[in-house]
C-alpha cells in the first residue's frame, strides 16, 4: 500500500506539514485517491483527519454532511494528475490572497 501513496510526495503542505485541502474539489481527488490505495471510506476519513488541513467549508460540505461516503475510487484523477492541480490551486488561493490574513 506504501506504493499506492506515492503521490503524496508532490501535494503542497502547509507550514506543520499537514496537505493543504482547503476546497471540495482537492478533497474529493484525495480522497478518492486513498480509495484507489486499498482504504475503505473510514480509513481514508481518518487518514484525511490525521494528516489534511481543511477548510471549515471542506468539512462542513464534505465531512458533516457525510458526502465523503458517496466517493468512488473509479471516478479517482491519476496520481500525478491530482497532486498537479492540488498545486495549481493552492498556488492560485495563494496569488490571490486567500491565505492572508
Amino acid at each position: 500500500m506504501e506504493d499506492d501513496l506515492d503521490f503524496l510526495k508532490e501535494f503542497p503542505k502547509d507550514d506543520s506539514d499537514m496537505f493543504i485541502v482547503y476546497e471540495c474539489f482537492t478533497f474529493d481527488n484525495f480522497f478518492r485517491l486513498l480509495l484507489k490505495a486499498d482504504f475503505d471510506h473510514e480509513d481514508a476519513l481518518m487518514f484525511m483527519l490525521a494528516h489534511c488541513s481543511m477548510s471549515a467549508y471542506v468539512f462542513q460540505e464534505r465531512l458533516h454532511n457525510k458526502k465523503y461516503r458517496k466517493l468512488s475510487a473509479d471516478d479517482a484523477l491519476s496520481p500525478d494528475e491530482a497532486a498537479r492541480r492540488a498545486k495549481v490551486i493552492y498556488d492560485m488561493m495563494e496569488i490571490s490572497g486567500y491565505f492572508s490574513t
